[in-house]
């Protein structure tokens, strides 16, 4: 389970509110870093998420592509003419049956149903709490607020509780959202050495066994190559929002290292 996730959720809500309670109407307008999408429209995805979790019977637009990142796109599109008062009453009132649905889930009848999310792979119901905490915290710090956003004057908070849940989200996804690119160049292990708030290490290498193609060992593991660099970082080069050259450090085979980081794009 991920009651963390869960506690994590509530704290990135509450800072999503702050923050667009602050923000002015040119700010609701502003394109943010993330391609496509204002500052207003990254709110209503956010929003959109949490109303899907509140009630999965929803409905979605029609998507052909099955891709997860394209229908974010489609639900943002329906609501791109709403008014930023639209937008926040909408945020409001999802944001507080979405962290309803959120606790429900981690209880023992619901904690382990697997769920499958696109082509994004599936996970149990109960790390809903982890990847809504991962989005908010990304799309917060990384696409709203400066130095990669244009809203300037909140502050993000990064602490361990609202980074750790990100990461684990990030780690339970990386298998199952670029194994496929990962199998190919992956012909050694490589480790990884991230510090800062919810500092972690783990191996990723070809898994042995199961469907998976490769895998994520937190108990350790032989590595001749290690990669170097802080969990905030990581949550952008790990979603390609930045270039993986410009905060890590690799000590082994650079070009096989690089080969390895330019595959990982998690969601």
């Amino acid at each position: 389970m991920s009651d963390a996730g869960v506690i994590a959720s509530r704290l990135l809500v509450a800072d999503a509110l702050r923050i667009a309670r602050s923000l002015k109407p040119e700010e609701w307008q502003a394109q943010s870093a993330a391609e496509g999408w204002r500052v207003q429209d990254v709110f209503t995805h956010l929003a959109v998420f949490l109303n899907m979790v509140a009630d999965p019977s929803m409905r979605l637009p029609d998507n052909p592509s099955g891709k997860a990142e394209r229908m974010n796109d489609l639900t943002v599109d329906e609501r791109r003419q709403w008014s930023p008062a639209q937008v926040l009453d909408y945020y409001e009132a999802q944001s507080r049956a979405g962290l309803a649905a959120l606790e429900a889930l981690q209880g023992p009848e619901l904690a382990d149903v697997p769920m499958r999310m696109a082509e994004l792979g599936t996970y149990r119901m109960s790390e809903l709490s982890d990847a809504m905490a991962f989005d908010h915290l990304v799309h917060l710090s990384a696409d709203v607020l400066m130095p990669r956003g244009p809203v300037g004057g909140p502050v993000m908070i990064l602490d361990e509780t609202r980074v750790a849940p990100a990461l684990e989200w990030m780690l339970s996804g990386l298998p199952k959202m670029s194994g496929g690119a990962l199998f190919p160049v992956l012909t050694e292990p490589v480790r990884f050495v991230l510090d800062g708030p919810g500092a972690l290490e783990f191996v990723l290498a070809r898994a042995e066994t199961g469907t998976a193609q490769v895998a994520v060992d937190r108990d350790g593991g032989s590595a001749r190559h290690t990669v170097r660099s802080s969990t905030t970082d990581f949550l952008l080069w790990g979603t390609t929002r930045e270039p993986w050259e410009k905060s890590t450090r690799i000590d082994g085979d650079v070009p096989y290292v690089a080969a390895v980081l330019g595959a990982i794009d998690i969601v």
